[in-house]
This record gives C-alpha cells, sequence and structure tokens, in this order.
C-alpha cells in the first residue's frame, strides 16, 4: 500500500513514525547483521537519518526506509568481514533471550521470530546474497521492489535469489521457528540442564546425533573451544568437561533463544553463557549445540 509522507505530518508523527517502523527495521537489521545491539544501533541511525529528509515527499516511506536499512547492513557487513579476520575463534550471532514465564514479546514479536538457526544460514551468504534472500523470503518484497533497494536489476535479483535457494537447499519453513515439535524440544532441554547439573552427561547418547556439532563463541574474552567439535563421541567428551567446570558455579535455566527452547547459564544472576539447539525434527535429536559465553554477546540477555 502506496503511503505518502511530507514535512508537515512528519513534524507532527515522528513517534508515529518511530513506533510504525522501528520492529521493521529491526528484523531486517537483526537478520543481516546477527547481532541485537549493532541492528538496535542500525535503527537508531536511520531515524536519525530520515529526520533531515522529511522535507521530501516520499510515494512508499516503508520501502525508503527500508533500503536505508539495507544499504547500512551492507556496508556494516563490508567493515566487520575485514574485523572477523582478527576474531578469536568461532563467530555466532548474537541470541535473543525471552525469560520463558515472560511475554514473548519483550525483545522480538513472536510473529515476527527469528529462529537461531536461521541467522546462522545467513552467515553462510555474501551481503547482497543475504539482502536479497531476507527481503524476499522473509518479508515478501517482490524482486522489482528489492532491485530498488540494493540498486540491481530485477533480473539480477531474481538470479540471487535462485542462486541462494539452491546454495542452503533449504525450504523457506525449516528457515523461521516452529512450535510443532517444541513441547518435545523443551523436555529434551530440560533433560539435558539435569543431565548437565548432575553430571550424568552418559544420558545424553540418544539425545545427540551421530554427526553432532558443538560449536562455542568465546571471542578470545572467555576461556572457550576455538574450533568446532565433532562427533557425538567427542561433543560428550566437551560437556562433560562442561558440566564439571562451569556448571557447578552457575545456575542453568530453561530459557526460549531466539523462540526456541534454550539454555542460560548465570552466575549471581549476571549471565555468562547461552546454550542453544539446532534440532533433527525428523529423529528429534539434536544436531548442533551451539554455545554463546562472549560477554559482548550478553550483554542484551536480563536474568
Amino acid at each position: 500500500m502506496m503511503q505518502s509522507y511530507t514535512m508537515d505530518s512528519a513534524a507532527n508523527d515522528m513517534d508515529d513514525l518511530y513506533r510504525t517502523y522501528k520492529s521493521h527495521l529491526f528484523s531486517i537489521a537483526y537478520r543481516m547483521l546477527g547481532s541485537r545491539s549493532d541492528a538496535e544501533d542500525m535503527v537508531q541511525d536511520v531515524f536519525i537519518n530520515i529526520h533531515g529528509l522529511l522535507h521530501d515527499n516520499f510515494n512508499n516511506i516503508k520501502s525508503y526506509l527500508s533500503k536505508m536499512m539495507i544499504n547500512r547492513c551492507l556496508n556494516e557487513l563490508k567493515s566487520s568481514r575485514k574485523k572477523r579476520i582478527s576474531y578469536v575463534g568461532n563467530w555466532l550471532p548474537e541470541p535473543t533471550v525471552q525469560l520463558t514465564e515472560h511475554s514473548p514479546l519483550d525483545n522480538v514479536e513472536r510473529n515476527d521470530a527469528i529462529s537461531y538457526a536461521f541467522l546462522i544460514l545467513m552467515d553462510k551468504l555474501t551481503p547482497v546474497e543475504r539482502a536479497v534472500f531476507i527481503l524476499r523470503e522473509a518479508f515478501a518484497y517482490e524482486h522489482n521492489e528489492i532491485a530498488v533497494m540494493i540498486n540491481k536489476t530485477e533480473v539480477n535479483c531474481r538470479k540471487i535469489y535462485s542462486r541462494v535457494k539452491k546454495k542452503l537447499d533449504l525450504s523457506a519453513e525449516s528457515l523461521e521457528t516452529d512450535s510443532i515439535h517444541q513441547p518435545e524440544e523443551k523436555e529434551s532441554v530440560t533433560r539435558f540442564i539435569s543431565a548437565l547439573s548432575n553430571g550424568n552427561i552418559q544420558s545424553l547418547v540418544n539425545m545427540l546425533s551421530e554427526d553432532v556439532i558443538f560449536i562455542a563463541d568465546g571471542g578470545g574474552k572467555v576461556s572457550a573451544a576455538i574450533n568446532p567439535i565433532y562427533s557425538r563421541e567427542r561433543v560428550l567428551v566437551i560437556l562433560n568437561a562442561l558440566s564439571s567446570r562451569r556448571f557447578p558455579q552457575s545456575q542453568a535455566k530453561r530459557v526460549d533463544v531466539n523462540d526456541q527452547p534454550g539454555i542460560l547459564l548465570t552466575n549471581d544472576g549476571i549471565p555468562t553463557g547461552v546454550i542453544c539447539f539446532e534440532w533433527n525434527v525428523q529423529a528429534m535429536n539434536i544436531q548442533r549445540i551451539y554455545f554463546i559465553v562472549n560477554p559482548d554477546k550478553l550483554q542484551h540477555v536480563h536474568a
């Protein structure tokens, strides 16, 4: 739906503009960057800059704001890729944690939830591929609209989108959160907490796929495995070490991580780690374990 925005209405309705589009712009930036803190900074930057352009007439303010956000994210990704070279160990996206007894609206709208697996997959794409895929798949923009936003031709955008679908080899349904299996996942996460808390690691054998992978992100600031750990046997060893070294000093609580069951670790009420999972929904076992302990990525977590 086309919307017109003039200087007079802008002066009176800047707060409405912010309330209307803040969530949409944050969702774009979070998917693009994998960082809540960077996404929030981008949102503020967009509204600061749009304020100086409100004397212009916009045929579609939502598309214009989305284009501003995408361009900023593309620039940020070019810069961050250079910074990533010096990053210590594995880089994982910043999780969104919702305490299960609180409303899921605390951080991200439930109907616009972003699975952690989605953020992981986006990191495999180039910045432009990521922009095209997110705008089309997550926000249903038409290819001609996307072309305007990223300064490409419509034909080029269609080719990029097709290439990404083949690269990921995944359906759209598998990328966003799915609540169908959440009761079983919640029960499994509760058992996972109990096993690590009690040191009964062998009880997790059937819960892990044979080719399970454990990936930790300490960012060089907290002790963590700097390489992924492959296979059930080796992952059980690292979980045993986690159980004996970190769990005795921590309180573990089941929470929602990007709207799916996960674990929050705290020490004296201070968040010290987040564990989330990628599931094989057919076998209902764990394929990936992500362990985020970089304190910079826990700043938005409230215990």
